[in-house]
């Protein structure tokens, strides 16, 4: 059986799930301006946010609004349980902290790269296409933990000035 087959009839129930998620929730993931709100927070209320935890529909969004992906292509890169996000997404849940800080440093590291690349197409594109100067890693892949972002970070910073890595 093709997983074509088995995608097509789940497609509407996830795509209601995260407009369901939507309702009622005010936490950071739920609002259409979050992005540009907590990229504008100072990194002490980043980190509080962080720490209460964002609305697990913004794992879908990020996905779909910000890297144009499937969020299980998402989910692998950031090494996510699909299962748990999934349903979290489905039941208007928070993310945990450390979930939520993978989806912070995406966040981040995609207006860092949407910033240098000065169009948010190739930031998306950048992200997800392997680096020579990440060792044939892709950027997306290495935001699971940080010193991964921490890298990623310092070969945006040295593109956007022209330095060699």
């Amino acid at each position: 059986m093709s997983t074509h087959a088995i995608d097509r009839p789940q497609r509407p129930r996830k795509a209601k799930a995260v407009q369901m998620a939507h309702v009622g929730t005010h936490g950071l993931g739920a609002q259409e301006r979050d992005f540009e709100s907590f990229l504008h927070m100072d990194q002490i209320e980043q980190a509080r946010q962080i720490r209460e935890g964002m609305e697990a529909v913004i794992i879908s969004r990020i996905a779909s609004e910000l890297l144009n992906i499937p969020l299980q292509s998402l989910l692998t890169s950031l090494r996510l349980p699909s299962s748990t996000i999934n349903r979290k997404i489905s039941s208007g849940e928070r993310l945990s902290a450390s979930e939520s800080d993978r989806a912070a440093r995406t966040v981040l590291i995609y207006a860092q790269a949407k910033d240098v690349l000065e169009d948010g197409k190739l930031a998306a594109e950048w992200l997800q296409r392997p680096s020579v100067e990440l060792r044939g890693e892709r950027p997306l892949d290495m935001l699971d933990t940080q010193t991964g972002f921490d890298r990623v970070r310092d070969v945006l910073v040295r593109l956007e000035h022209g330095v060699g890595v």
